[in-house]
């Protein structure tokens, strides 16, 4: 009956599907509130208890939970963060609505848009875009005190969370399960391209987490040659190669995350129906019914370039990245396979894995992987602990390794060995 009750869900038009609010499943409940802290990070995710967690990998996992203590490990990283302390700036929250795609922007109250010449443009730092992940809502905390660590470490960021809704809060987080993810990103293409401080800076750094990755890869290969240029892309726990598995569930209960996975796991999911409704569905690839994802894969086949027709377009919008970080969580048990976030191809029968490296998508430079790996931008990254638990140390080190002015200098990274799996900074 609850299938049903989701499919019929799935069958209204988006414009009725917005107004409908959906019971609170335990995916969309809200963290506990600490009194010293805007967000709780437990020890061990399995202790959270406001969000609907009731054991290591659950739908509520792609949700940012920051701790402030590095009690999950750190990353060494090249460049240390500067040692004097750096109040938190002042921030103005503005609503942006759109046909489809209402979009949060932070910002110092006295940012201003990055300029072409002229001395102060050598200090400014770029914009940074942000895209949350499934089960999470542009207004979420973790979220804000995200873009509060970004102007932490680079004063006078322009930050610009984005939210595909056209209302805010439980509406957003629904429309990470719900909807066209093409659709989504075309919209938000044209959002950042209007957005005056975006459109006239020298390019934008971009943080992708969980699902918000890949689709900010999409913006770069599909709108990279019009739409704000992104510089640094950082993505966390992404599905770049696509999942073999819905998140697990919570419990019986949450209704809404015991639909999406059936749907998953039934012929259904490749229905042109559930292919254009339910986000997911839009990144699910199984190499068991591999055809039929080549066939009707909404998505990840296209962004991918796995079909026999490639669109050259996308390999080269993503080769001008300067740095696409790809940042897996080492004990991530809500992605199935984590690999998916290094590209790497997981067969789930025989569970052997083959590296990035080793795949025509790498050989044969389908996207634009293989170029970026020759200049150095292609990083492979590991962070301590579940999906989506951060220590702002930690993305204090990223933010200032990747993000800042226009004129910044990487450097080059040689090129990983096959076999070393990851780059630590």
């Amino acid at each position: 009956m609850q299938l049903n009750q989701l499919v019929l869900l799935l069958s209204l038009p988006a414009t009725i599907l917005s107004f409908v609010i959906l019971p609170e499943a335990d995916v969309f409940a809200s963290p506990p509130q600490s009194p010293d802290s805007s967000i709780i990070c437990p020890k061990r995710i399995d202790e959270a208890v406001g969000d609907g967690v009731t054991g290591p990998s659950t739908s509520a996992g792609s949700r940012p939970c920051i701790c402030h203590e590095a009690a999950l490990g750190e990353i060494e990283v090249l460049a240390e963060v500067a040692a004097e302390h750096i109040p938190f700036a002042d921030l103005v929250e503005e609503v942006v609505e759109g046909p489809t795609v209402q979009v949060t922007r932070l910002a110092p109250k006295h940012a201003n848009a990055a300029q072409p010449d002229g001395e102060d443009a050598d200090d400014q730092p770029l914009p940074v875009v942000i895209w949350h992940g499934l089960g999470d809502s542009a207004d979420a905390a973790g979220l804000q005190e995200i873009a509060e660590l970004v102007d932490m470490v680079h004063p006078g960021t322009y930050t610009y969370i984005i939210s595909v809704t056209g209302t805010r809060g439980s509406a957003d987080r629904q429309a990470s399960f719900f909807g066209n993810v093409s659709q989504q990103i075309e919209t938000v293409c044209h959002l950042l391209a209007e957005d005056n401080i975006l459109r006239t800076a020298p390019a934008i750094d971009a943080i992708g987490f969980s699902q918000g990755g890949q689709f900010l890869r999409g913006y770069v290969q599909r709108c990279g040659s019009w739409a704000p240029k992104i510089r640094s892309l950082l993505t966390f726990g992404s599905q770049h190669n696509g999942i073999a598995e819905f998140q697990k569930c919570s419990g019986t209960s949450d209704w809404l995350c015991q639909g999406a996975n059936a749907l998953l796991k039934s012929s259904t999911v490749w229905s042109d129906f559930i292919q254009s409704r339910l986000v997911p569905a839009q990144y699910y690839r199984d190499l068991n019914e591999y055809d039929k994802y080549l066939e009707h894969s909404n998505f990840l086949a296209d962004i991918n370039n796995e079909r026999k027709v490639k669109n050259a377009t996308y390999a080269e919008n993503l080769a001008k990245l300067d740095k696409f970080v790809m940042i897996v969580f080492g004990d991530d048990r809500t992605v199935i396979p984590k690999d998916s976030g290094w590209f790497d191809e997981v067969n789930m029968t025989s569970n052997s894995v083959t590296k990035l490296r080793d795949r025509p998508i790498y050989k044969e430079d389908w996207i634009g992987l293989k170029k970026l790996d020759e200049k150095g931008a292609l990083d492979f990254l590991t962070l301590a602990g579940e999906h989506m638990q951060l220590v702002d140390k930690d993305l204090m080190k990223l933010f200032k390794s990747y993000f800042g002015p226009a004129g910044k200098k990487f450097g080059g990274t040689a090129p990983l060995a096959p076999d070393s799996g990851k780059l630590d900074l």
